[in-house]
């Protein structure tokens, strides 16, 4: 009997320790797959926070390729009309050159209308450029806005054809006010209340494209009193539209880097904020497993 004794203090020894084995293993395989599914829950939420939204939805992506294929037939067509006249065909010389400057109502309105449409593109990139979720409002109302600028060649040949015109000047610049009028209510949509855009997007900057929206309709309304008072004795509107237009690529110009240079700045101070405190947690958290 005592003989059998240490044998089995012993195997009942060697039974606890086992049992303790495999708790502690399957502990451990537990803790590790926490730390796998925290680990992995962190990454995709950093991941969703560093992509916008929009970028995840295939419908504000294919409403995009769509609107830049749109605005790139548009400005296409305007050269279409830049043709020379067939009774130029046959001239030489002098007489080719003159036909050629006989041509500059056809080219002014080409210029117009293209920096006109770039002005329009340039617009319609910085406004969803702060779009983070779409709606069914939201696209028929881009539709419509690029239903005007497909309409833009349209009255660009009349005026190009009739430079003088006080009707194809109204009709020229009438189109133009539509197309600012709907970008205008197309910014409206995405900013009130914040319906479409980034929450935290500030008053100010929805107020400055507010501002920048509603000028390309003001400046039309203008052109068109301008045009009914018989400013176009003294100078042609069309030259006065063009100016309009060329100052309002000076300020694409401006806002277009504001927004980017903006967003670059916030990501790298957020980078080195979070490389800078992670050498302090881990500081912080050495003395805890110590004391622990």
């Amino acid at each position: 009997m005592l003989q059998r004794l240490p044998v089995r203090l012993f195997g009942r020894a060697t039974h606890r320790f086992r049992r303790l084995q495999r708790t502690a293993t399957h502990s451990c395989r537990m803790c590790a797959d926490k730390v796998t599914v925290t680990v992995t829950a962190r990454k995709v939420a950093t991941e969703e926070q560093d992509m916008p939204e929009a970028e995840l939805d295939l419908r504000l992506q294919r409403l995009l390729f769509f609107s830049d294929g749109v605005y790139a037939i548009a400005v296409t067509l305007l050269a279409v009309e830049l043709v020379l006249p067939e009774a130029a065909a046959d001239l030489h010389g002098g007489a080719l050159l003159d036909s050629l400057l006989d041509a500059w109502p056809r080219v002014l309105a080409f210029l117009t209308s293209f920096v006109f449409i770039a002005n329009f593109w340039v617009g319609h990139n910085l406004l969803f450029y702060q779009v983070r979720r779409f709606d069914g409002g939201l696209m028929w109302l881009a539709l419509m806005q690029l239903l005007c600028i497909a309409f833009l060649p349209f009255p660009t040949s009349v005026v190009g054809e009739h430079v003088s015109d006080p009707v194809a000047q109204q009709f020229y610049f009438g189109s133009l006010l539509l197309s600012g009028l709907v970008m205008w209510a197309l910014w409206w949509y995405m900013s009130w209340r914040h319906r479409l855009v980034d929450p935290d997007l500030s008053p100010q900057v929805i107020r400055r494209h507010h501002l920048i929206s509603v000028g390309v309709p003001m400046s039309m309304v203008v052109l068109m009193v301008l045009v009914g008072v018989g400013v176009g004795r003294l100078v042609n509107p069309l030259l006065l539209a063009y100016v309009v237009a060329s100052g309002y690529t000076v300020l694409g110009v401006l806002e277009g880097r504001e927004p980017v240079a903006a967003k670059v700045e916030e990501s790298e101070a957020s980078e080195d904020a979070t490389q800078g405190s992670s050498p302090a947690e881990e500081r912080q958290e050495e003395p805890d497993r110590t004391s622990g």
